[in-house]
């Protein structure tokens, strides 16, 4: 049996209004599952008006430019104790994980306790997410650690 020359992969950046209805729909229905507003492939094709198989056939061919090859935004939330320094060693922890920050939002205390939004790119991380949301939970002062954008 003979094997098929494998063809190098090209990519094209194109305007979401010039690109075919089918693409739209299932960028669309990949956003239903990613932000879990749906709970199967079933619903999510079934909302935007797409066939299953078309799903299957071009999820993999489109993508996000966030989502490409110069990694993925991620957004964390994590609720810290109004105590001396614990920003700056949660900040620590994220900066020698080499993420790189793009934005950082601490809610005003309530109750001795503050939100921080952290949103960061994760295209030259030294570990895994789950690693980086480990050593943050375990910072003295964090309480909690939350994901809030899906995960591909």
């Amino acid at each position: 049996m003979s094997r098929q020359k494998k063809i190098p992969e090209e990519l094209y950046l194109v305007r979401a209004d010039v690109l075919p209805d089918v693409f739209l729909k299932v960028m669309e229905a990949k956003r239903l599952l990613d932000y879990k507003l749906v709970p199967s492939v079933n619903e999510a094709v079934r909302r935007v008006g797409l066939s299953r198989s078309a799903y299957y056939k071009y999820r993999k061919a489109i993508r996000s430019t966030s989502s490409g090859v110069e990694g993925s935004m991620i957004t964390i939330i994590i609720v810290i104790e109004n105590l001396s320094h614990s920003l700056t060693r949660c900040l620590e922890v994220l900066l020698e994980s080499d993420v790189s920050l793009m934005s950082l939002h601490q809610s005003i205390p309530i109750r001795g306790l503050a939100h921080v939004l952290v949103t960061f790119r994760s295209d030259d991380m030294n570990m895994p997410l789950d690693r980086l949301i480990s050593l943050i939970a375990q910072t003295r002062g964090v309480l909690s650690v939350q994901i809030l954008t899906p995960q591909p």
